[in-house]
């Protein structure tokens, strides 16, 4: 055995007996913090909110057959519909606003509104990253409403990777409504479970900040290209 592999071996053992547990009881004990009592003891299927901060509002709900709850983020943005879409529809540049996005990409396109797309995000060593494989619907549900409906689908093209779970989206949905041509009412509902071998209290934990984090950043990205649009003119 070299001196690099000792090494790792080392660290591993580090991580399982000394670090792994450590880091178990300090989440347990935030996870207790910050949980919401009254969704805690009620466990009611109706959406309870979770957290009101930045003006960005996070709610979550129990799922019938599954421990892993829903949670829905909503805020309102100072840009139009089409803006945001534009931001939505860049595959190419997604990973940079959307949290742990490794990439993304397009599959299959069955039509202008309907694609199977593929990405990957990547998690903290010793975790695997995971991937997805999803179909991505987008619909005009009235003439000041669209909806990014997106669910997990199996593809031949991208078959399973030994380097990465493959996690499965039940359903995430970015639901567009205009209140006027500056003004957007954003919510973004999401429902996962990204697999492997974490326990479900932290997936919990996971959906309630995610879609906070990607209502954040994609309010951020749209502040930042207006600073840089007012710029150049």
């Amino acid at each position: 055995m070299t001196y690099n592999s000792k090494n790792q071996h080392h660290m591993e053992i580090i991580w399982k007996t000394i670090l792994l547990p450590s880091i178990f009881v300090i989440l347990c004990a935030l996870s207790m913090a910050f949980m919401n009592p009254s969704f805690a003891e009620k466990n009611t299927r109706e959406w309870t909110l979770e957290t009101d901060n930045e003006d960005i509002k996070v709610y979550v709900i129990a799922v019938e057959n599954t421990d892993i709850i829903k949670a829905k983020s909503v805020a309102t943005l100072n840009a139009s519909l089409e803006e945001i879409k534009k931001i939505l529809d860049d595959i190419e540049h997604r990973h940079e606003w959307v949290p742990f996005l490794k990439a993304s990409s397009i599959l299959k396109q069955d039509s202008e509104n309907n694609k199977i797309e593929y990405s990957i995000f990547s998690a903290p060593w010793p975790a695997s990253d995971r991937d997805f494989v999803y179909s991505l619907e987008q619909t005009t549900n009235t003439s000041n409403q669209q909806v990014y409906e997106m669910y997990s689908v199996k593809s031949s093209s991208m078959p399973e990777n030994e380097d990465r779970v493959r996690g499965e989206i039940f359903e995430s949905k970015y639901i567009l409504t205009a209140v006027n041509s500056n003004v957007t009412r954003i919510e973004l509902i999401y429902h996962a479970d990204p697999k492997g071998w974490l326990p479900n209290w932290i997936i919990n934990i996971i959906q309630k900040v995610l879609p906070y984090k990607i209502l954040k950043n994609l309010r951020d990205r749209l502040r930042s290209q207006t600073s840089t649009s007012m710029n150049h003119k």
